[in-house]
């Protein structure tokens, strides 16, 4: 999945994040297997931002959570048992988002670490204590789920090869006992 015209205008917008050379690591981090973290973590901005009306949360506190939510430059699909003393992912990138955030010298206020912190509800156990938690966690599930089902086509394509050896070496394991 790549970025649309909009989503890329939303990055040129919050440019003082999606510029900074460590963030533009994130494009070489693999995400829910369609994407890249750097795009994953623009689509949950956008979402966060665009329902924060809702809520009554502030807009561009949304996008900047949306953003560093997931600002750790693990790939957990090759990394995770040699980082952090072999905890999963799910419970240490948070933290992780949240001190790369500060080093790169994003402000973040209180709720504004709190909601990164608790964004993997409820596979962590830290629980979102503010609407701008429960915004984000909602956003990123949402982003996530979407992600993942834009596989399934490319997962059955890489399956009908499989499924034809299969059926050959069954063909010829009948043929053979005849």
């Amino acid at each position: 999945m790549t970025l649309t015209t909009d989503e890329l205008c939303f990055v040129e917008k919050y440019k003082h994040i999606t510029l900074n050379d460590e963030y533009l690591k994130l494009k070489s981090v693999p995400r829910h297997g369609s994407t890249n973290t750097f795009d994953h973590s623009v689509r949950v901005a956008i979402m966060a931002s665009s329902l924060s009306r809702y809520m009554h949360i502030d807009p561009e506190c949304a996008a900047r959570v949306g953003l560093l939510h997931d600002f750790c430059l693990v790939d957990y699909h090759k990394d995770d048992k040699e980082v952090h003393n072999g905890r999963w992912y799910c419970f240490y990138h948070p933290e992780d988002a949240v001190i790369n955030s500060e080093n790169e010298g994003f402000y973040l206020s209180d709720i504004e670490k709190k909601a990164i912190w608790s964004h993997m509800f409820p596979l962590s156990t830290c629980i979102p204590t503010s609407r701008l938690g429960y915004l984000l966690t909602f956003c990123d599930k949402v982003v996530a789920t979407q992600e993942s089902f834009a596989n399934i086509p490319e997962g059955f394509c890489r399956l009908i090869p499989v499924v034809n050896k299969m059926r050959l070496q069954a063909i010829n394991a009948i043929t053979r006992k005849n």
